[in-house]
């Protein structure tokens, strides 16, 4: 489930963001969440809200950098990299 919310956050922030952070993982982290990204279905804005409020609750906000935004991703895994 954390690979999926990744994902689904990801999906929806601004596309050079998205890019930005997937710019600076691992070769595994990004086939992860590339396969993950594939796989998701049609997505409701209220999931995506959803997904967002959690990330919010990690800490994020709109300024961090991708740097800041990969660490708030990285806490669904306990701080680890990225994985399926």
């Amino acid at each position: 489930m954390p690979l999926k919310k990744v994902a689904v956050f990801l999906m929806s922030i601004d596309r050079e963001k998205g890019q930005n952070i997937i710019a600076l993982m691992d070769n595994a982290e990004i086939r992860a969440v590339v396969t993950e990204i594939k796989r998701l279905p049609a997505l409701s804005q209220e999931d995506k809200e959803s997904i967002r409020a959690e990330f919010n609750e990690l800490g994020y906000t709109e300024q961090m950098n991708p740097s800041e935004m990969l660490t708030i991703m990285r806490f669904l895994f306990d701080g680890s990299k990225i994985s399926k």
